[in-house]
């Protein structure tokens, strides 16, 4: 049985997006593990140890979110699941295999329409997206975005002794962070979706504030 994790497949794979496929590629978009955006489509890939029924199941919920829709696995030894396989054929999705230092794709899906109610691929992507390693979800290792989210979390705590809102410019006069130009970016990902369970928004008098949750905070 192999011993690549997640994370050892994301550079193999990344380089198949961005060399042969032409892609920008992120990492941890809207909780999918590679994202590649290419000039006139895009691309996920739920990278896995193995060919699994939950494995499935997250690349059917990418169906109408990309154009093109991958599993990335560890190739086999022998056939594999060629039950699962099927299912993957069935729906249209891909399977990438992993092979040491080297990614390659062993069967294309075909190209999804895109559901026209949900934003565009792209605009889930943040600049922490470009810096951070696929596969890591699971506590593989930190990576500069959860560094930086666990200051910024850290900092907006110690502020709930006083009435707790803090603007971005207070939260980077305590911090710092791996951002190129941290300002828009912070702002960006304290409003994203993922990090609305634990941080709060106001706009009050023009200015945007930012919160730890009082329930989560307890």
């Amino acid at each position: 049985m192999t011993r690549l994790k997640e994370s050892d497949m994301f550079q193999p794979v990344k380089s198949l997006l961005s060399e042969k496929m032409h892609c920008e590629v992120y990492a941890e978009v809207a909780d999918y593990d590679v994202v590649g955006i290419g000039k006139t489509y895009g691309i996920i890939v739920e990278m896995k140890k193995s060919l699994t029924w939950k494995l499935i199941e997250q690349a059917h919920r990418a169906i109408g979110l990309a154009d093109y829709i991958f599993v990335a696995i560890p190739k086999p030894k022998s056939y594999g699941n060629r039950i699962a396989a099927s299912y993957l054929k069935q729906d249209g999705i891909g399977i990438i295999y992993v092979d040491g230092q080297r990614a390659y794709v062993h069967s294309w899906g075909k190209r999804h329409r895109t559901k026209k109610r949900w934003k565009p691929l792209k605009d889930y992507v943040l600049p922490h997206h470009k810096l951070t390693t696929g596969g890591v979800k699971s506590g593989d290792g930190p990576t500069e975005y959860s560094i930086t989210i666990d200051n910024i979390k850290f900092c907006l705590r110690r502020h709930h002794l006083n009435d707790g809102w803090m603007t971005v410019d207070e939260i980077l006069e305590t911090i710092q962070t791996h951002y190129a130009n941290p300002k828009p970016s912070i702002m960006a990902t304290l409003q994203a979706h993922w990090n609305q369970d634990w941080c709060e928004t106001k706009v009050e008098k023009g200015k945007r504030y930012f919160r730890y949750k009082l329930a989560v905070a307890r």
